[in-house]
């Protein structure tokens, strides 16, 4: 039995595009990912974030099985557009009371509340704009951020600013393959650095207005691999992928600059002053892993690499992605070794599987379990080598809308019926339930 350390944090993971539906109800303005859901040929089966899991309506329930997993803290996400429908001046009193009630809810249940600013839904109104595209956007962050603040900032315990700014900025603007669905490498990397002002920015207003509260922001971090029948060939190229998406969101944070292999790249965006005010500190670094990174060389293309299809002998999820908690491993001790240790929590991790209903309403979702088992035992590996990491939370906690995947794939804990809206506790759910209770990695089933 692998034993975690007293006062280390276990948790949950959701976010609001994802889980709260809603759309229609209570002045909420539309957001890029409406509009990307409306384009035809984006999402799986047409699918869209209108009703989700119906968590705006139902969020009671989902944190009453938050207090039933045992979970500390909840790390959820606030709708931009539900609290500003077009993204700067007018508020939205029924969206702010929304979020007023769920973390009222959650301190009612002994938990405690890490809302996360921006999880990739941008108001349209502001996409219109330019969006993160344009300088402007990185005031309008700060000013959203003041908002917040102002409302939850007496009750809040951690702020998230940015989940996975790597995501928006590369999928989003470079590959097309996310909201706002644009193909414009050029694009891809002025938004990086908006994104990272913005950051900057609202972590001087989160700390102005409420000093005792903690301020991070959360990112996917790879440890990149060459294909072993290229690994000497190709292993400038692994650098060079984890500059791309590790370095263009650390370095400026936590070294004031950017990666020395693509300064070229964002000179032109970088004003004075705008480094010393994305490296202000934080207090926490967020990180979101859930499969190995593999890199092939590629000619004619933004880039000399692009993503290469892992070895054969992986084992998969349902989202073909290959299970290798090796891979986990590796990225946190590229933070301990390469970015002077900060504390960690790992915010998301998970897989998605072939879910079914049994005859008798269980889910028995075994293979999550093993999943859970190979990657908790890396992280405990990593924090026995002395990275700083002090808390766990999987992604996640409902089935919910998968971004560009629709509902096919699931990760919950708890699964959804999306037709009757009913949720039912997996088998996993039951294994991290005893994770968090004994604070250890049990072995058996369950």
């Amino acid at each position: 039995m692998l034993r975690f350390p007293e006062g280390f944090v276990w948790g949950v993971s959701t976010s609001s595009y994802q889980i709260e539906g809603g759309a229609p109800d209570d002045g909420r303005g539309r957001s890029i990912w409406d509009t990307y859901c409306a384009t035809p040929g984006k999402v799986a089966n047409g699918d869209d974030g209108s009703v989700a899991c119906d968590h705006y309506h139902r969020y009671p329930e989902d944190l009453d099985l938050l207090r039933t997993l045992g979970a500390s803290v909840y790390r959820f996400s606030i709708m931009w557009p539900r609290v500003m429908p077009e993204g700067t001046g007018r508020l939205n009193e029924k969206g702010l009371d929304f979020y007023d009630r769920v973390v009222d809810g959650l301190l009612e249940r002994g938990l405690r509340a890490w809302p996360c600013l921006y999880h990739w839904d941008l108001p349209q109104a502001l996409q219109d704009r330019g969006g993160w595209t344009n300088r402007d956007s990185a005031s309008w962050f700060a000013d959203y951020a003041a908002v917040m603040a102002r409302r939850l900032g007496d009750r809040v315990e951690k702020w998230v600013t940015f989940n996975e700014p790597s995501v928006s900025a590369w999928i989003g603007h470079e590959e097309g393959r996310h909201a706002p669905g644009l193909t414009d490498p050029r694009a891809a990397v002025r938004a990086a650095h908006h994104i990272n002002l913005a950051h900057g920015r609202a972590v001087a207003t989160l700390r102005d207005l409420t000093p005792r509260a903690g301020v991070g922001f959360v990112l996917p971090i790879h440890k990149a691999r060459p294909l072993p029948r290229f690994a000497e060939r190709d292993a400038h190229l692994a650098d060079l992928f984890e500059d791309k998406w590790n370095g263009v969101f650390l370095d400026p944070v936590y070294f004031g600059r950017y990666p020395a292999s693509l300064a070229d790249r964002f000179a032109e965006h970088v004003a004075p002053g705008d480094l010393e005010e994305i490296s202000r500190p934080v207090d926490f670094l967020g990180v979101n892993h859930y499969f190995p990174s593999y890199v092939e060389a590629a000619s004619g293309e933004a880039w000399p690499f692009r993503h290469a299809e892992p070895p054969f002998y992986f084992r998969r999820t349902e989202m073909n992605w290959a299970i290798d908690g090796r891979a986990f491993y590796e990225a946190l001790m590229i933070l301990k070794h390469r970015y002077r240790n900060p504390p960690v929590y790992v915010t998301e991790n998970g897989g998605a599987f072939l879910d079914c209903v049994q005859a008798d309403g269980r889910v028995d979702d075994q293979d999550r379990i093993a999943y859970y088992k190979d990657y908790l035992a890396n992280l405990h590996r990593a924090m026995a080598e002395g990275a700083d990491i002090r808390g766990f939370m999987p992604w996640s906690l409902l089935d919910n809308f998968e971004w560009a995947r629709g509902y096919d794939k699931r990760f919950g804990l708890v699964h959804v019926d999306y037709r009757t809206q009913k949720r039912t506790p997996k088998a996993s759910f039951d294994f991290m339930r005893a994770v968090i209770a004994g604070n250890a990695l049990p072995g058996g089933q369950f």
